[in-house]
């Protein structure tokens, strides 16, 4: 899909995608889609497992030796169902480096992890990633894939104020992740960031607050909904055949007590 996106607060985890399908090449972001045809292609992979139940979503590479990205996760996930969360992070970055290798492929591979483990919120990142270049495009991939633990190893220690726990964090802060086709729709993304953290840390007079799992699932929705319409060829400005957003918006989202649920377009 052209973007994939996820939200951190303290009620618990959204992630969000559309269908589109690309391939982000070092300097340039190829669009797969077809003129005139509407995708409805899931990038998000839910996990239920070491007691971890959250996504898996994926953007950047739509096919791995042969199989779709969706389906080489799935079959991944079969080979490791009890794993805890680091474990199974830390194996998808070996497989994958060793794919990559073995196929010879050059795309880049952007994975975000993210769900609750025992109740705690969690965000890990796998990504043969080496950076963007001003115009949004990708760098070309490094030869491995980096495994993170970014929440708790680099944004919590950063943002945590003596005396705070992670809790304490959260509460007091949101955090946002996207990662896919990136311009112009990054800065879109920045000004409903900055709307989405007001919300939820202050609030704004006559605009529902960010108080609730759900409310921050239909925000993450219209937000994306709002992005994809930008790119419509009846609704928005983009002229050209294929657009890298459109598609069936996917919008998952889970609690701190694990349970799933999906954000449609009606509240």
């Amino acid at each position: 899909m052209g973007v994939l996106t996820v939200d951190l607060t303290t009620f618990g985890v959204v992630m969000t995608a559309d269908s589109q399908p690309i391939e982000a090449l070092a300097g340039n972001t190829r669009l797969l889609g077809h003129a005139g045809r509407s995708h409805s292609r899931n990038p998000i992979v839910h996990r239920d497992a070491g007691r971890f139940t959250g996504f898996t979503g994926y953007v950047g590479t739509e096919e791995i030796g042969g199989l779709g990205t969706r389906e080489w996760l799935e079959a991944f996930a079969r080979r490791h169902p009890t794993e805890r969360l680091p474990d199974y992070a830390s194996a998808l970055g070996q497989e994958l480096t060793g794919a990559w290798q073995h196929h010879g492929l050059s795309s880049v591979l952007e994975i975000l992890i993210s769900g609750v483990e025992e109740g705690e919120v969690r965000f890990w990142f796998v990504r043969n990633s080496s950076g963007l270049n001003a115009d949004g495009t990708y760098q070309p991939p490094k030869a491995t894939f980096a495994v993170v633990d970014d929440l708790d190893v680099n944004y919590i220690p950063r943002d945590r104020l003596p005396g705070q726990t992670k809790e304490d964090v959260l509460r007091e802060r949101l955090y946002s992740f996207r990662q896919g086709a990136l311009r112009p729709a990054a800065a879109i993304f920045d000004v409903f960031q900055d709307i989405l953290t007001m919300l939820y840390v202050q609030g704004i007079n006559g605009f529902t607050p960010i108080a609730s799992l759900d409310d921050l699932g239909h925000f993450a929705r219209m937000r994306l909904e709002f992005v994809k319409r930008l790119y419509s060829k009846r609704h928005g400005i983009y002229r050209d055949p294929v657009a890298p957003i459109g598609g069936k918006v996917h919008v998952v989202g889970v609690g701190r007590d694990g349970v799933i649920k999906r954000y449609s377009k009606m509240r």
